[in-house]
């Protein structure tokens, strides 16, 4: 009988492997009910050069005036839509720089001084006694507003990000705990502690100019103050109990499910940790790399799955530092070198490294059947895939292993041609699989080529014991 294998899924690697062992890497989960293929797992653009004409490591990146800017080094940097860089000036420290546009103002917070800003002319750094160390920034209602010393946030003057008027140095009173992050987002003011989360909302011209709103305080903190990304309508963030959230402003879901938590858990630091949020086909993501855990987890809003992003064939975490969306392209900072990648669809590598595709499915049993505790035997597995364009003028090849212990060994490599240089549709197939009670497959790629899996089938005897 023909059976359908578990090709589509999340990863889900739980501490126990019986429990869980999927994994998703490279791809991420497709959900339309209107199409031919309901389900399917769509590979992750490649990455390209956009410009690699600055120094040292990035550390963020932000828009102003319709124009590009990073920080590299000590140096601020414009770039133009050419990705031609023009220095501007010098910031100090070597940690992540937030960089916040305030309509007149680029301003850049770095967590080891005072903001800068830059207005397009000069680049000045803050000495108001009122403005502090802050890490991060948000723009509300034309002002600057910083996280403080302590459990303070700072409301900068209107259109002036580098004054401060005295009282509006605000000490969030619903927790006694550190102010690590102050966002934006729906025209409401938030403050980010260890252990709560308190809104604001601004009720005209009062000092301080921003008040907190009653009854809406979150229980629960940021891990990682750098976790924090919007889109149109969620924030992400990492929490203090080490799940994920999204915050609609109304109301707090954890998303994390209980394989990332452990896998989070896991990790030596956590306050590292990256978040980004970028939407393409009308797909909306979530990006959260935790450089210590040199991990990378990916979350797909449509499905609510989670799957992981690599580099190289090693597995080490995505080469994202910071992103932004840009001149139209959605742009990312290497880790590694601080140069700026162009998200790519017609691309199959990380700018020339290989992008290791893989597939670890559930386990496939009788049960699944309605015989349960039968022993199975597999004549021929198929799966139907689009390989597509190819960078490489001989066939691309998948590698497929499988497990009869949840993944705690796995059998030899079975190669399988995916086709000639212009195939779009195809049929990788693997014949007399033997028998078992209990099987999990893996299929990996590695060729530069359109990996977009589709189905998976298999035809199964089973047997009487």
């Amino acid at each position: 009988m023909e059976v359908s294998i578990p090709l589509f899924g999340p990863s889900y690697s739980h501490r126990s492997q019986s429990v869980g062992n999927q994994l998703t890497q490279g791809f991420y989960p497709d959900v339309n009910r209107q199409s031919n293929e309901q389900t399917a797992l769509m590979p992750f653009p490649g990455l390209t050069v956009f410009s690699n004409d600055r120094v040292g490591a990035c550390r963020g990146l932000g828009k102003y005036a319709n124009t590009l800017f990073s920080v590299n080094a000590n140096t601020l940097y414009s770039i133009d839509s050419n990705g031609t860089s023009t220095a501007i000036g010098n910031i100090s420290g070597t940690g992540r720089c937030v960089l916040t546009n305030d309509g007149f103002n680029l301003v850049i917070t770095t967590g080891e001084t005072k903001p800068y800003a830059y207005d397009g002319t000069s680049l000045t750094l803050g000495t108001d006694t009122s403005l502090a160390n802050s890490s991060t920034s948000a723009f509300i209602n034309k002002r600057v507003v910083y996280d403080g010393d302590d459990g303070d946030i700072i409301i900068a003057d209107v259109n002036e990000p580098l004054s401060v008027t005295l009282g509006n140095v605000v000490e969030v009173q619903s927790q006694p705990d550190a102010t690590l992050a102050a966002w934006a987002f729906k025209q409401q003011l938030y403050a980010a502690g260890e252990e709560t989360i308190q809104p604001y909302w601004n009720p005209g011209d009062v000092t301080p100019a921003f008040q907190p709103v009653s009854n809406s305080v979150q229980q629960i903190g940021v891990k990682a103050k750098y976790s924090i990304a919007y889109n149109k309508e969620f924030t992400y963030f990492l929490g203090s109990d080490l799940n994920v959230y999204r915050y609609d402003g109304l109301s707090l879901v954890a998303i994390g499910d209980t394989a990332i938590c452990q896998a989070i858990a896991s990790y030596v630091d956590t306050e590292d940790a990256y978040g980004a949020a970028f939407s393409f086909d009308s797909l909306e993501f979530y990006l959260l790399t935790f450089f210590t855990g040199n991990q990378t987890w990916l979350f797909n809003e449509q499905s609510g799955l989670w799957t992981n992003l690599t580099f190289g064939e090693y597995n080490d975490a995505y080469l994202a530092y910071s992103y932004i969306k840009m001149y139209g392209k959605h742009l990312i900072a290497d880790r590694r070198n601080g140069e700026l990648l162009q998200l790519d669809f017609d691309a199959f590598t990380d700018n020339g490294e290989v992008i290791q595709r893989r597939r670890q499915t559930v386990a496939l049993t009788a049960k699944l059947l309605g015989l349960p505790g039968r022993r199975v035997t597999m004549n021929w597995l198929r799966i139907l895939l689009e390989p597509g364009v190819s960078q490489i003028n001989s066939p691309a090849n998948m590698i497929m292993e499988y497990s009869d212990d949840d993944g705690h060994t796995w059998s030899s490599e079975l190669w399988s041609s995916v086709g000639p240089l212009g195939d779009y549709e195809y049929m990788v197939e693997w014949a007399q699989l033997g028998t078992f009670y209990k099987r999990m497959f893996r299929f990996t790629m590695t060729d530069p080529v359109k990996w977009v899996l589709i189905d998976a089938v298999a035809d199964v005897e089973v047997g009487l014991d």
